[in-house]
């Protein structure tokens, strides 16, 4: 057995700053997992996203050049505020963490950064933080959002029934089933809808708003219980273990690759934007 001493350590956290240090060069990348609080359907734990991105991060820990930094474990999920429990930062001060986090980072050397998001209330946080982190360093920015690649992952298969990704769907439960078990509610696993506005033709597709009218999708802004008394979007009904496996084997595959390929992005100075 190996002592202490002699392990590679796979988190930030777990490292002194003299390892740390020893770990940062020019093409380490420093992978900042995102998660939230929210409601997640009758059946799943509020901290689904923050499980998922801890866990998927644990897979990547070992890659080479890849340094796992502290879980972010509560993001912008102001819409879901009217159920108990959901805890959500504002957009502006999410942003302000992020870039705040991101430059202490970047004052120490580091020149690679991946969001590893698993909630999509961030995504806008991120790109704006990023942006900015772009226009003052030389460095690189990438954000991998975990629901949408299982999206992109199981098209075109028949590894989930339901075909596509639903808010406490069957690939968020499944994955949940695979990562941590002992969180799902299995009696209260059920099939449920989002709500559209009666006496329209409006054909509201998700949580965010996103509606679908005359052959285009449009957001209409309302108090989520209006869509949901339950928090489920979709069918869990088929959702288990082995799904979740195969789903985090893809998920993980996936970001190894992305993560080496992100390695090899060239550096060079943001430009100055002054005329000479």
């Amino acid at each position: 057995m190996q002592s202490g001493g002699m392990m590679k350590k796979r988190s930030m956290i777990d490292m002194t700053w003299q390892e740390f240090r020893d770990r940062v060069n020019d093409s380490a990348v420093a992978v900042i997992p995102l998660g939230s609080i929210e409601l997640e359907g009758l059946h799943l734990p509020i901290g689904v996203d923050t499980i998922v991105a801890d866990g998927i991060a644990d897979r990547i820990a070992e890659e080479p050049g890849v340094i796992i930094c502290p879980t972010l474990p509560i993001g912008y999920s102001k819409w879901f505020t009217p159920f108990p429990g959901t805890i959500s930062l504002e957009h502006e001060t999410l942003t302000r963490l992020l870039l705040e986090y991101s430059n202490s980072l970047i004052q120490h050397g580091v020149r690679r950064l991946v969001f590893l998001n698993a909630h999509y209330g961030n995504n806008s946080s991120v790109e704006v933080a990023a942006h900015n982190l772009i226009a003052a360093h030389a460095v690189h920015v990438g954000m991998v959002s975990i629901w949408k690649l299982s999206n992109d992952l199981i098209a075109g298969t028949d590894l989930i029934t339901e075909g596509k990704f639903t808010h406490a769907g069957e690939i968020m439960t499944s994955v949940v089933m695979a990562l941590k078990p002992q969180t799902v509610l299995n009696e209260k696993i059920r099939k449920d809808h989002v709500k559209s506005p009666a006496g329209t033709t409006f054909l509201v597709k998700n949580s965010t708003g996103e509606t679908a009218f005359k052959n285009s999708i449009q957001p209409i802004y309302q108090d989520i219980r209006e869509l949901t008394e339950t928090g489920i979007l979709g069918d869990p009904t088929a959702a288990n273990k082995e799904k979740g496996e195969k789903l985090l084997d893809l998920i993980t595959d996936y970001l190894k690759a992305y993560l080496q390929e992100f390695r090899k992005l060239p550096l060079k100075m943001p430009e100055n934007k002054s005329s000479s």
